[in-house]
């Protein structure tokens, strides 16, 4: 039946039959279902675009890891197109970060980022930085046609690109300099393809015959030069202050030396790297100065002022500082932990269809049997009624609802076949067929509940991603003691989530950690053995990784990474300063049983 919306995808440039009939109207598409085929129909409609600067606000409904105040410009669908495929003399190359405001390794290589952004903030003449927050829909077709397969992700987009086939990609070093001297190199590439005239003059010094021939090319602006003398030709120091003193072309012509000119000689320069500093129509250097020698006076002239003393009225704050004490108030920290069934729907919501969508490409082989076995393990294994009380089980019916979701895709990939390719457009419009069937059972719109962080850097997608791995872990367990079944195979249940993190979740140093973990450091197939193994070794897991998380920035001094469950959640738990398995092992599955409803805004 022709219907709103669904008239354009079923019968697309040919007149419905219905068209012309006296049918009766059925009801508009719930807003969720048409909120997405807008997305979906905005990636192929053309959009008035324009160019992003130090300071815009980038469009989209996810937090950035990004503010104005930062040297980055943020980018989104309607400003990247227009801002890095620049096409004229006043274009420049652009670093551009794509990463996910819910990816932990995202959030914790930000402040770097930021502090190489304001490092080479001089560069902007040649180089500007930029980030996308892949993680917010309007997004997607960029993110998607630049090949972005995990965060964070960062391109080099040379001067005058076109295409994102030009990029090359660059490694998120873990310090400033590596950072800078990766992007030094990528710059020194594409000016010895392109040899930019308003670009520094990377190329070292050549011989020169008379004083007047140094200064060829020069702008007649620029009274004084500077020569950086350097050991080799691996030597980035010089092409660095070369970029460096880039804003300052009109009064100053910079220039690269090698030890074997004979300028080297005539100067008596012994050490390296070294700068000469010469003004124009005179042949003697007004300054000859090792650059080790330079920052030392810097740094002597720093010690030297009276201002000195105020260094001892800093006041650093500690991270730690901030943390909720929950010895002093037990109570109220154990409020703020529960199992929310809007955080799963949520993040299962996300995961299905935007994560395994995000590149873009089809789903076959391997990919496509890791999604169908996800799947399947959420239609079996969902968690559908909570607890209340000690034994009483109330209906939850939006995590019903979602079942059926599940249960259709699992039946539409099984009729397509494990050794079929599967078009993301085709998956997501399956996936938004199955949504309004069930009655739109995800929440679009409510916010985190448990997985809310103290601010929108914390928590959110991974640990409602966390939560319905181990809500799922229990149920399945749950289910094997209901049904008194004798033939519970507790480990094809975590391969199926382990191959769908392998397959689909975008943080790559997450994903990574938690492939070499899974399967060598703390093996699954080693370790899992009983039935309730299914959930125990989930939870030895993920306290793993909270050990290894604990204090890093990522971490929400809101909700430290406790070894789970705390003594403020679990006081018999704890044995001798270590978690007591068989104590942990009846709380778990009532933790994971107990699960606070979905309700509405109007609802208390």
């Amino acid at each position: 039946m022709c219907q709103g919306l669904s008239i354009e995808l079923t019968c697309g440039s040919v007149p419905c039959a219905c068209a012309h009939k006296n049918v009766t109207p059925r009801p508009l598409p719930p807003l969720n279902f048409v909120i997405d085929m807008v997305l979906l129909f905005m990636l192929v409609l053309p959009v008035a675009a324009d160019i992003a600067t130090y300071g815009y606000s980038p469009k989209g409904l996810n937090p950035t890891l990004y503010s104005a105040e930062d040297s980055i410009i943020q980018l989104d669908e309607v400003t990247f197109n227009d801002t890095v495929y620049c096409n004229g003399d006043d274009c420049v190359g652009h670093l551009v970060e794509f990463y996910s405001d819910w990816c932990g390794h995202c959030r914790s290589f930000a402040p770097l980022y930021k502090s190489f952004a304001k490092d080479v903030d001089g560069w902007q003449g040649v180089v500007k930085i930029g980030a996308i927050n892949c993680a917010d829909s309007v997004n997607e077709h960029v993110c998607r046609s630049n090949g972005i397969q995990y965060f964070p992700l960062i391109k080099y987009f040379p001067r005058n690109s076109t295409e994102s086939m030009e990029s090359s990609q660059l490694k998120p070093y873990p310090s400033l300099s590596e950072m800078r001297d990766q992007l030094t190199k990528v710059i020194m590439d594409d000016y010895a393809i392109n040899r930019f005239n308003d670009w520094p003059t990377f190329d070292f010094l050549g011989d020169v015959v008379t004083y007047g021939e140094l200064w060829d090319g020069s702008p007649s602006s620029a009274q004084h030069m500077a020569i950086i003398f350097e050991y080799n030709q691996a030597s980035l120091t010089g092409a660095q202050l070369l970029l460096d003193l880039h804003a300052h072309r009109d009064r100053l012509l910079a220039r690269r030396c090698l030890k074997s000119h004979p300028l080297v000689e005539a100067l008596k320069i012994t050490d390296f790297p070294s700068l000469a500093i010469f003004k124009r129509g005179e042949r003697k250097p007004v300054m000859v100065a090792e650059l080790r020698r330079l920052l030392l006076r810097e740094i002597e002239g720093f010690l030297e002022k009276p201002s000195d003393n105020e260094l001892q009225k800093i006041q650093f704050s500690s991270r730690k500082n901030k943390t909720m004490d929950c010895k002093a108030d037990p109570e109220k920290c154990r409020k703020l932990y529960f199992v929310s069934e809007v955080d799963m729907l949520k993040a299962m919501r996300y995961a299905l269809f935007r994560e395994s969508a995000r590149t873009g490409a089809p789903l076959q082989a391997a990919n496509l049997s890791a999604l169908h076995s996800f799947i399947s393990l959420l239609a079996d294994n969902f968690p559908t009624t909570t607890l209340e009380g000690a034994e009483n089980k109330t209906y939850l019916d939006r995590s019903s609802r979602a079942v059926r979701v599940f249960s259709r895709l699992r039946d539409y990939l099984a009729d397509k076949g494990l050794d079929a390719v599967i078009q993301i457009e085709e998956w997501q419009k399956e996936f938004l067929a199955a949504e309004e069937a069930a009655g739109n059972p995800f929440p679009l719109n409510a916010e985190w509940q448990h997985c809310a962080g103290s601010s929108t850097q914390f928590r959110g997608y991974t640990c409602g991603l966390w939560t319905t791995f181990h809500a799922l872990t229990v149920s399945a367990y749950n289910n094997w003691v209901t049904n008194s079944s004798e033939t519970a195979h507790p480990l094809p249940p975590l391969q199926a989530i382990r191959d769908w993190v392998g397959s689909f979740f975008g943080c790559n140093h997450c994903r990574e950690h938690f492939l070499r973990m899974t399967t060598n450091t703390f093996k699954m197939e080693a370790q899992v053995r009983k039935p309730e193994d299914v959930f125990m070794y989930l939870w030895r897991a993920h306290n793993i990784v909270n050990a290894r998380l604990r204090g890093r920035e990522t971490e929400d001094p809101k909700f430290p990474k406790y070894q789970f469950p705390a003594n403020f959640l679990c006081s018999n738990c704890t044995s001798n300063g270590q978690l007591a398995e068989d104590s942990v092992q009846p709380f778990l599955i009532e933790y994971y049983s107990r699960i606070r409803p979905y309700q509405t805004p109007n609802s208390h």
